[in-house]
């Protein structure tokens, strides 16, 4: 399962708070899965893309890091493994 993970950091976080998040995923590294991690350069958090067959590990991850973010996590699919489904929808409609 392919999960999107876009997060954004809680405004009222301190100089001192992001250098502990920073701690925490120096000590934790990169989340289950996880095939790529972009940064949004507005400052405003990120997206992750994690492939993953079972969700509690990442869940776990996620907890750890609540104090200092915000998620939003989306189930996706490849392009070409929505294709086929969505021409079946269109094409017999």
């Amino acid at each position: 399962m392919l999960l999107l993970t876009t997060y954004r950091v809680k405004s009222h976080l301190t100089r001192a708070d992001f250098k502990r998040l920073m701690d925490e995923f120096g000590k934790r590294g990169p989340g289950p899965g996880e095939v790529a991690h972009y940064v949004h350069i507005d400052g405003s958090g990120g997206s992750i893309l994690s492939e993953v067959s079972d969700i509690g590990p990442s869940y776990e991850s996620l907890l750890a890091y609540t104090e200092y973010m915000e998620f939003h996590v989306t189930p996706v699919l490849k392009i070409d493994d929505a294709v086929g489904p969505l021409l079946s929808y269109v094409g017999d409609g």
